[in-house]
């Protein structure tokens, strides 16, 4: 369960669903789900509801794949079901099976929302469950959640914080450290909510394997290059890509509608915490390196190193190399 929508993994056994047997040979394959996709999610969309204050939720058929749970083979359903308004609790219409396939059948649900669990089993004499969420969402408890997902994101996006630290390597003075930060957050910000208004779209491959480009190019300008006043107009615009990166991470958690500008303000709010804080916290030592006679030493060192986890990503971003995730 999230602030906008639920997320609902379903299981059935494959016997329960031989109704989709095109060729009558007992077993259910990938193409056969494939070729019936569409009669799949309009038994799916009818027969198994959500409902918000009496009202159905948007269903989504997010994908489907043949599995095995506790050694029973069946098909995994990724469904999405979404509200404009914060959901804070909902009914389950379960009315699967039961009229064709296996009157006697039964399906275990588990409900999450966060660290609260709740259960309950469906079958033909119980087939509706009411959940009632003991955080209730609201704008306040929304934009905080939301304000804290952009914090998370910086600190823990450790690509961007690479990129972060290439730009202040080379910064001599407080006043080069606040152009740099400006540009990018002014930049960024741009991006994140042009791209999170759907007013940009370009494949999430694409931003990640250009962020990755971004690190490669800065590092390695650490090093060759010793002048750097127009830092803040390189960070500007390499800062347009890293927001489109920022507005990926978004579409993945998801804005509630009713409060969707305040949440994207929020989100990118917290984002620019977080960053300042990481400045805040690395700059005085670094500041303080520099005075050392061994820090251009150090600048090409870890301009390198940087350079290298850039490339490193760059090739599994493009999928030269397989990713370790």
């Amino acid at each position: 369960m999230h602030p906008d929508r639920v997320d609902y993994e379903l299981f059935i056994p494959e016997l329960s669903l031989l109704k989709y047997d095109a060729n009558r040979d007992d077993k259910l394959s990938s193409e056969e789900l494939l070729q019936q996709r569409s009669a799949i999610e309009t038994d799916l969309r009818d027969h198994l509801r959500l409902e918000q204050n009496m009202e159905p939720m948007t269903f989504h058929l997010q994908g489907m794949e043949k599995t095995e749970k506790e050694t029973i083979s069946g098909v995994s359903f990724q469904l999405e079901y979404t509200s404009s308004t914060p959901v804070n609790g909902f009914t389950i219409e379960y009315n699967l099976i039961f009229e064709d396939a296996d009157p006697l059948h039964m399906n275990f649900a588990i409900i999450e929302e966060g660290q609260d669990i709740d259960q309950t089993v469906f079958d033909a004499s119980h087939r509706s469950y009411h959940y009632e969420s003991m955080h209730p969402a609201t704008w306040g408890s929304t934009l905080l959640k939301y304000f804290t997902l952009g914090i998370e994101h910086i600190v823990t996006g450790y690509d961007h914080i690479l990129f972060l630290f290439s730009l202040l390597f080379v910064s001599r003075r407080w006043k080069d450290i606040i152009r740099i930060v400006t540009a990018f957050t002014i930049a960024h910000s741009i991006t994140l909510f042009l791209a999170a208004t759907g007013f940009i779209r370009i494949a999430p491959a694409w931003i990640e394997s250009a962020i990755a480009l971004t690190i490669c190019y800065v590092a390695l300008e650490n090093v060759w290059s010793k002048k750097h006043e127009l830092r803040w107009l390189l960070t500007f615009v390499f800062g347009l890509i890293h927001g489109m990166g920022f507005a990926g991470a978004l579409e993945e958690i998801g804005l509630p509608k009713s409060y969707f500008i305040s949440s994207l303000l929020t989100f990118n709010l917290g984002v620019e915490t977080g960053q300042l804080a990481i400045v805040l916290l690395v700059m005085p030592l670094l500041l303080q390196l520099r005075k050392k006679s061994w820090y251009s030493k150090l600048l090409v060192a870890g301009s390198l190193v940087i350079f290298l986890q850039a490339v490193w990503w760059l090739l599994e971003r493009t999928g030269v190399i397989g990713s370790a995730g």
